[in-house]
């Protein structure tokens, strides 16, 4: 018997190996095996049988070990990642490592250490001579850590060649899974000392009065319904020690009994309130019942459910979701913000209890691990999270869930494979006969016109739900601030005009929430020298560095790669002090704030304030137990929802709107109208929100004062047809990087000029450096294709051809193929 495996890494094939008899049984498909590779062990996926052994003209290798009793991949989502590999160009193996739980894969492994020997020729070597002196700083170390110290382009071959000189000894093995299933040790009675007096006599037995409290505690706990209790806590009521626990199993008379413990981040939360028990609206009960009458006869379905915000989409979900699960099928629930997932997780809850798994990027590789485990082994029958929960190991699949599905975050970029978790979500549906609901107030255009093609059938709810007395709140009035006017009236100081500032006193006064969308975080994004225009720059990208300040004072940041830097009190340039503070993040308006209203609550919810685990929803907690103002970035403009929150502000509403790309005027209504649509959801409190502009006549700011998407969607979609944009064609990138510019552009023009042989009626732009031209030490230039029609398929056969006539960049150089960008910068 042969198989097909395909490996986890940048190759776009499988490869066949030879199954020993005793492996027969376990080499089932969807299976990880490990399997020699050159002259490495790798951990690879079984993709199907392969061809007889007899027939082929190469000696087969044979699987050296079979690791999972049960099929890590489905078969579904076998089907999947080679669709996905497919029509996002790139290798199998990288579309099977994204299903793969992080921490499962077992690689050869190269251990190195630095020698006695003199460097002898190797001292003139650049990168050899800094292999060395990294080898000489750390001791042993791995090959791995190596490249991430000194660089990617410390090749295997170069190590072999300096071993063999004996300046470097190298010693391969077999990494360890870096995740397992956790244990924890309990104890019992051993059989002889089970019955109903064994803890009596074995007190009489006992002179050690601690080892009588063990006994007595555990008889304590048997009593109380838990015969086999955690040993710490047996040792915590008994007030022992390890040692006296295990001189009573030396002895025979208790047992240690090792349990498997599910490591979950829902364990944390509070149990989630009652649901309400309320009726659907006609609309909400319509579109409920269009997807019910797919779920009840199996039939794939994509619903784009559309309702303004408010109008109870969420119930939907839910609704459909309970069909679903009645019918014995499992589901998924997207949503694109880790912000969101809390709020999501207690809904969802409330009315699912342990069915639940939550999956997504803050929890740990434990957590993540046994939640994909419960999900795999059928414990948990339904997935939440943001974009990698498409991939979820779930079977029988009946309904897939993309809240806001217009969400940019939806898009994976780094690592590949560089898929929209929307369009695998439909795919997705389509192969396990599934229903799809794809749920926004500002669907994207492309899913717009999906539904006008008639690819989705598209459902309304275009009002908003009424609250607890039956009344129903009304859209809230929306009032745009000239900035420039602003100026000119002495009414700006600072980054909130005085109307804004004075409704945000009126809120404090009146006991009601504000929340202020300032979506650039730190103090300043800027620092110049006003007499000779220096900015402090990242060392290793092509930005700006943003001024930040913290309890200890102030420091400069990269937002890219993390590097720090003091803040200088001169300019290292021309010597001066005059260095001016440019820009606003939201430590800037935090300050502000607390000058403009200083006895109330304020919270920031930034990328800066979320890093602890729940930082999200801590945050979240403390504003609905009555803080005053929510400060944050774009994880605050969606999906939230406080009965108290009348007024919305947005700081800079330009943020993002004047960028040389064509989702630019897109992204940005969207925002501003979800945002907007926080304010005023009761009819009690009455909402109100403000934008602040130095663009007032700016379509999208226009139609967002309108709340009216259907203006502004004719407006776009209009300039998208006669440019040939999506919805009306496709894009895709080729991004090229590397840490010599040089050899990044020659790679870039290579390429690029291969790809116009094969671009056939796709259009070919670049290469040209990218909008950021170096990130993290990376140079980086882009080209950009465009074909114009329904089908990506033109791009998609340039992008192969070109890749495979090429071949792989050099080694430390990187091309990477993004199909349905949703960055053109």
């Amino acid at each position: 018997m042969t198989v097909n495996v395909v490996l986890p890494l940048p190759l776009d094939q499988a490869y066949t190996y030879r199954v020993p008899e005793a492996l027969v049984g376990a080499a089932q498909a969807g299976a990880r095996v490990l399997v020699p590779f050159r002259n490495r062990r790798l951990t690879g996926i079984i993709v199907g049988e392969g061809p007889a052994a007899e027939t082929l003209d190469f000696d087969v290798k044979a699987v050296l070990d079979v690791l999972d009793d049960v099929p890590v991949c489905t078969e579904g989502l076998l089907d999947l990642t080679k669709w996905i590999a497919d029509y996002y160009v790139c290798p199998w193996g990288e579309a099977l490592k994204a299903v793969l739980p992080a921490g499962t894969t077992v690689e050869t492994e190269h251990r190195l250490t630095r020698t006695d020997a003199a460097p002898d020729a190797w001292a003139d070597h650049e990168v050899g001579r800094t292999v060395l002196e990294d080898l000489a700083a750390h001791g042993e170390t791995t090959l791995a850590a190596v490249r991430k110290r000194v660089g990617p382009a410390v090749p295997l071959a170069l190590i072999r060649r300096m071993a063999a000189d004996d300046v470097v000894a190298v010693e391969t093995t077999l990494s360890d899974e870096r995740v397992a299933p956790k244990t924890e040790t309990h104890l019992r009675f051993a059989p002889a000392f089970q019955h109903k007096d064994a803890p009596d006599d074995l007190i009489e037995q006992l002179r050690g009065n601690k080892q009588r409290a063990v006994v007595r505690a555990l008889a304590g706990f048997r009593a109380e319904g838990t015969p086999e209790p955690r040993r710490t806590d047996v040792m915590e009521r008994a007030d022992a020690s390890y040692s006296t626990v295990r001189s009573l199993v030396e002895k025979g008379m208790l047992e240690l009994v090792e349990k498997e413990v599910m490591r979950s981040p829902l364990d944390d939360l509070p149990a989630p309130d009652p649901p309400p028990d309320h009726d659907l609206l006609p609309a909400q009960q319509d579109a409920l019942d269009a997807v019910t009458d797919a779920v009840d006869v199996h039939r794939y379905g994509t619903f784009l459910l559309h309702g303004i915000t408010g109008s109870g989409k969420t119930e939907v979900y839910i609704r459909a979701l309970q069909a679903v699960r009645a019918r014995g099928r499992t589901g998924i629930i997207l949503v694109p913000e880790i912000a969101l997932t809390p709020q999501t997780v207690q809904r969802f809850r409330a009315h699912f209890g342990d069915e639940i798994a939550v999956l997504h990027s803050q929890m740990n590789m434990g957590e993540r691990y046994d939640a994909w485990r419960r999900l795999r082994t059928g414990e948990a029958a339904i997935a939440i999270g943001p974009r990698s929960a498409v991939l979820a190991p779930l079977e029988d699949l009946g309904l897939i869930v993309v809240d806001e599905e217009h969400e940019a975050s939806y898009k994976q970029f780094d690592p590949a494979p560089r898929y929209h978790a929307r369009d695998v979500a439909v795919m997705r549906a389509h192969r396990a006969d599934a229903v799809c609901i794809l749920g926004s107030a500002t669907p994207s255009l492309e899913s717009t016109m999906n539904a006008r093609w008639g690819k989705y059938e598209r459902l309304e709810l275009p009002e908003r739900v009424p609250d607890a007395s039956g009344k129903t709140a009304a859209l809230p009035d929306v009032r745009v601030l000239d900035l420039a006017l602003q100026r000119k009236k002495h009414q700006l100081d600072g980054a909130l005009a005085d109307p804004l500032r004075e409704a945000i006193r009126t809120r404090v006064d009146r006991g009601e929430q504000t929340i202020l969308l300032q979506n650039r975080r730190g103090y300043a994004p800027v620092l110049e020298c006003e007499d000779c225009g220096w900015a402090p720059e990242c060392q290793s990208c092509s930005v700006s560095l943003t001024l930040h300040r913290h309890d200890g004072g102030e420091q400069l940041r990269c937002h890219y790669c993390g590097y720090a830097a003091r803040v200088p009190r001169q300019c290292p340039e021309c010597g001066g002090r005059d260095i001016h503070q440019i820009g606003t993040g939201t430590q800037r308006v935090e300050a502000e704030l607390e000058e403009v209203v200083p006895d109330a609550t304020i919270l920031r919810m930034d990328r800066d304030t979320t890093r602890e685990k729940h930082g999200h929803h801590d945050l979240l907690r403390r504003f609905e137990n009555g803080a005053d103002i929510l400060l944050g970035t774009q994880m605050i403009a969606k999906g939230l929802d406080f009965s108290r929150v009348t007024l919305v502000g947005v700081v800079d509403a330009d943020v993002g709107l004047l960028f040389p790309d064509f989702r630019a005027e897109e992204r940005t209504f969207q925002l501003l109208t979800q945002v907007a649509g926080r304010a005023g959801r009761t009819r009690e409190l009455a909402g109100e929100v403000i934008l602040q502009t130095r663009n007032p006549d700016h379509m999208a700011l226009r139609y967002a004062q309108e709340h009216d998407y259907e203006g502004f969607a004719e407006e776009a979609l209009a300039e998208r047809r006669e440019l040939g944009y999506p919805p009306f064609g496709h894009v895709a990138t080729v991004e090229f990087r590397g840490p010599d510019e040089d050899r990044v552009e020659r790679l870039a023009e290579n390429w690029t000029e291969q790809l116009r042989q094969h671009a056939g009626p796709a259009g070919v732009m670049g290469p040209e450096p990218a909008f950021i031209q170096r990130v993290k030490k990376q140079h980086r230039y882009r080209t950009l294709l465009k074909v114009r029609g329904g089908s990506p398929g033109p791009l998609q056969t340039a992008l192969r051809r070109t890749r495979d006539a090429h071949g792989a960049p050099p080694n430390g150089y990187h091309v990477a193929v993004d199909v349905d960008t949703q960055d053109v910068l």
